[in-house]
């Protein structure tokens, strides 16, 4: 068999994929290990042994330059199987329309997604067993990395194996994934003289010793280092991966401008992963120098140039000069510009200088990624939209903008810094944004409903008429909130004055907000109906709309209509979203759970919600989800439980028994 034989030294790991391959029923294996140690080769192996045993291989590799575009990973994954597709009901198709961009529409949770791509992949295998190969899988974006190990976790039962190929020196979604694993070690001394003696023979033999030290069991190193075996890579106080990639920068160097140019294009683009569907890839041309040097190569599968190993890109980036790197991320900037996000992020890099029209691009596409559940690319897109705007009262705004959405994606801290630069840039030391970030500090992690009201509160009444419409939504939005907590008709007072005076200066939901959170006898005439108008208005809208929105379906009976949507932004937003929000639409989902007789996956959803309030502090959830679960352990009857829960914080205010807003 040639592909066991193209491997040196690695007969145990061979055998170990061999199992995989032929395993009964479908699992997952990860391999772990330092780059150049061999884990691509061994996938290699792993994928020539599914075929040859007439099986269908499907590939995907992680790009660096890729890691933030969501799903870019899953549709290299995916792409080859969707012919199969049509087979699948109409709501599974939907949800892989949406986020290949086919059609418009909230994007599915991790659990739906995952599960659509679970059928797809037993249909793909009915007849014919498949393999997954998933190389450099810590470069996936998080988006296809959570559905990747959803679905790693479920191939039990299904003619599906994966092998997915990871670093062992840089942190992934796949550490701690609970998978088994294959660490790859580097070769033996023995294995390291063959595999040296093979490839590079008639080498003498001081320098031979010296290659053998250096490279400690490394393939990739004992492949490349003899031709610089005059020396020029020797720097034993670099670790081996920075020597080579000095020895492939020496490489590129020695290329012409033109074609240093390209390459460099090329690895800022991913190129080498699979083209997307609708998604241009910068094609390599003139770049036969860089084949010459080794640093290219043909991918077997396609025919296409690739680079040699990802150290090369990281030598092109290292090696460019800061000017090389901002032309290339401009050629990009053309070659995406209907993609927006992605031209958004290579308009950024290629831009110096304020320039305004370049700002509200960036403005843009942060509002996209927030739509489609990522809120840490909108803080990076707004923070730089910030610094590229022309005048200090636009940066000042859209570091405030950066803030709010840092508050709500449970980052106080960052946004107490956003918070800060952006009021100093205004001049002030009390600005709108401010009193929104101390009033969100001081409601989550302390319970201080009462000290927050006053702050907001006063605000608004110092308010000019002329503020802008979003900030005076906000502030009353979370005045309502803070209302909510206090169950305190004092404080409903103050707010319902404060809406009343400025009903004519806020349009969209925030009456709606007042009239279904408050004094529903008095004011919810027709409310659910607007409430129901408002979710078929939602689009695509941010996860704070529907968190808000939801809440008010609740008190108003009105959540089963909308409670598929709800559970999809919930699971959304709980990774790399807004956390802040998939807290209380958690507690939404919970409590709808609780009235639909879901008992146990009520409970189930509880604790996760209850973990996650505890991991980043927000002690006022965390108490509302101890007196959820305490409420339905007494509905079971399980007073001991019930009791514990209720004296969780003897010292706190008890939470309200509603989910906040």
């Amino acid at each position: 068999m040639a592909y066991v034989r193209s491997v040196v030294g690695r007969e145990w790991e061979v055998g170990e994929l061999g199992g995989l391959v032929a395993s009964a029923e479908g699992r997952a294996l990860v391999l772990r290990g330092e780059p150049g140690v061999g884990k691509t080769a061994l996938l290699d192996v792993a994928a020539a042994q599914a075929a040859g045993l007439g099986q269908r291989v499907v590939r995907a590799a992680g790009v660096e330059a890729e890691a933030g575009l969501a799903f870019a990973g899953l549709h290299q994954l995916l792409h080859p199987l969707l012919a199969d597709a049509g087979a699948l009901d109409p709501a599974t198709r939907a949800a892989f329309d949406i986020v290949f961009g086919r059609s418009t529409g909230e994007p599915p949770s991790v659990m739906v997604l995952g599960i659509a791509v679970l059928d797809l992949l037993a249909l793909a295998s009915g007849d014919v067993p498949l393999l997954l190969v998933v190389d450099d899988a810590h470069w996936l974006d998080p988006q296809s990395a959570e559905v990747a190990r959803f679905i790693a976790r479920r191939l039990s039962g299904h003619a599906v194996r994966m092998a997915v190929g990871v670093r062992a020196d840089t942190p992934s979604p796949w550490d701690g994934s609970g998978l088994p694993e294959l660490t790859v070690h580097p070769l033996s001394a023995e294995a390291s003289a063959r595999l040296l003696d093979t490839s590079s023979p008639g080498l003498p033999e001081p320098a031979r010793r010296r290659l053998l030290d250096q490279a400690r069991g490394n393939p990739l190193a004992l492949l490349e280092l003899p031709a610089a075996v005059d020396g020029s890579a020797d720097r034993p106080e670099l670790p081996l991966s920075r020597r080579l990639e000095r020895l492939y920068g020496d490489r590129i160097a020695g290329l012409d401008r033109a074609e240093r140019a390209e390459l460099l294009r090329a690895a800022l683009d991913g190129t080498g992963a699979a083209a997307l569907p609708g998604r241009a890839r910068y094609p390599l041309r003139a770049v036969d120098g860089a084949v010459a040097h080794g640093l290219l190569t043909t991918d077997a599968d396609t025919g296409d140039l690739v680079f040699r190993h990802p150290l090369v890109r990281s030598a092109l980036l290292q090696s460019a000069t800061p000017n090389e790197r901002r032309a290339a991320h401009a050629d990009l900037a053309r070659l995406h510009r209907r993609e927006l996000e992605r031209h958004a992020t290579h308009l950024a890099a290629a831009t110096v200088d304020p320039d305004e029209s370049v700002a509200v691009v960036l403005e843009r596409a942060a509002r996209s990624a927030t739509a489609r559940g990522g809120s840490a690319a909108a803080l990076t897109l707004l923070t730089r939209a910030a610094e590229l705007s022309p005048t200090a009262a636009q940066r000042s705004r859209r570091l405030g903008e950066a803030a709010f959405v840092a508050a709500q994606s449970a980052l106080l801290d960052q946004a107490h810094e956003l918070r800060e630069a952006s009021d100093r840039l205004a001049g002030t030391g009390r600005s709108p944004t401010a009193v929104i970030t101390y009033a969100y500090t001081a409601l989550y992690e302390d319970g201080d409903v009462r000290s927050a009201h006053r702050r907001v509160a006063a605000e608004l009444q110092a308010l000019p008429p002329d503020t802008d419409e979003e900030i005076r939504a906000r502030l009353l939005n979370l005045l309502l909130a803070i209302s909510v907590f206090s169950a305190d008709p004092a404080l409903w007072r103050v707010s319902d004055a404060l809406m009343d005076r400025d009903a004519d200066r806020v349009g969209g939901p925030t009456p709606l907000y007042r009239d279904a959170w408050g004094d529903v006898a008095r004011r919810g005439a027709g409310a659910r109906e607007r409430v129901l108008a408002a979710f078929g208005e939602l689009g695509d809208g941010q996860p704070w709309d529907v968190m808000r929105l939801g809440v008010a379906a609740y008190y108003l009976d009105a959540l089963a209509e909308h409670r598929m949507l709800v559970r999809r932004v919930a699971d959304r937003e709980t990774g790399s979203g807004a956390v802040t929000n998939a807290m209380t639409l958690q507690q939404l989902v919970m409590l709808d759970q609780i009235s639909s007789g879901e008992w146990d996956a009520a409970e189930e959803t509880g604790r996760r919600g209850l973990a996650l309030t505890v991991a980043h502090g927000y002690r006022l959830f965390e108490y509302q989800y101890h007196g959820f679960l305490g409420l339905l352990a007494a509905w079971r009857g399980d007073a001991d439980t019930a009791r514990a829960a209720s004296a969780t914080s003897p010292n706190s205010p008890r939470p309200p028994a509603r989910p906040s807003a």
